[in-house]
């Protein structure tokens, strides 16, 4: 890659960073929004469009940001897990310890999800862009089977059925969990005290896992 495309790509990634907060709280882009950035960031408007040709592009490349972060999180989050000596040998403990650090990693938050749904919304409302939604989705996906599996492996245990499965399973009800612990007004670094992390995810830990 090129000094010139490093730079475009850092530029573009810095745009994108810029513009979590703004999309969260708006729900679009906008021109307002697209000037905001840009003097944040020190990039003219007129050079935006030259980066990012319509708004699809730039929310995707917003949303891929997320994605990546999110994994990141995750991963790092696992791989600072280390399960008590009370949870040894695969007891309720240890997928209790296990639910709570995957909580405790932040695998989404409030702005993230915004981004994310409107951004599916804008591709179910036409009949295009939908390819970019789910090729972001499928490689957060196959991000969070890595680091669940990492998981298993702490926990001496493995899936016992179909890894993109289970893992989907858990993203899907994590997200649902999640939204309705927002809605409620709760904070969201206290999501690792919610019923959900509390009670169900252990529990689809356990039975979608076997010892090793």
């Amino acid at each position: 890659m090129s000094r010139i495309e490093i730079q475009r790509q850092a530029v573009m990634a810095r745009l994108a960073t810029a513009a979590r907060v703004p999309l969260a709280e708006s729900g679009g882009v906008t021109p307002q929004l697209i000037e905001d950035v840009c003097r944040q960031v020190g990039v003219h408007p007129h050079s935006f469009r030259a980066l990012f040709p319509d708004d699809d592009a730039f929310l995707d490349a917003v949303t891929d940001q997320l994605v990546e972060d999110c994994a990141a999180r995750l991963r790092g989050g696992v791989a600072a897990f280390e399960p008590s000596a009370e949870a040894a040998g695969g007891s309720s403990v240890a997928f209790a310890e296990a639910a709570v650090a995957l909580a405790d990693s932040w695998p989404l938050d409030r702005d993230g999800m915004l981004i994310r749904a409107d951004r599916r919304a804008r591709a179910l409302r036409r009949s295009d862009g939908g390819s970019a939604v789910l090729k972001a989705e499928k490689l957060f996906l196959d991000a969070l089977v890595d680091v669940h599996s990492e998981l298993m492996a702490k926990l001496g245990r493995r899936f016992a059925g179909s890894p993109v499965r289970s893992v989907r399973v858990i993203l899907d009800t994590y997200e649902r969990a999640f939204e309705t612990w927002l809605l409620t007004g709760a904070d969201t670094a206290g999501f690792h005290s919610s019923p959900y992390v509390q009670r169900t995810l252990p529990t689809l830990l356990e039975n979608m896992s076997e010892p090793v």
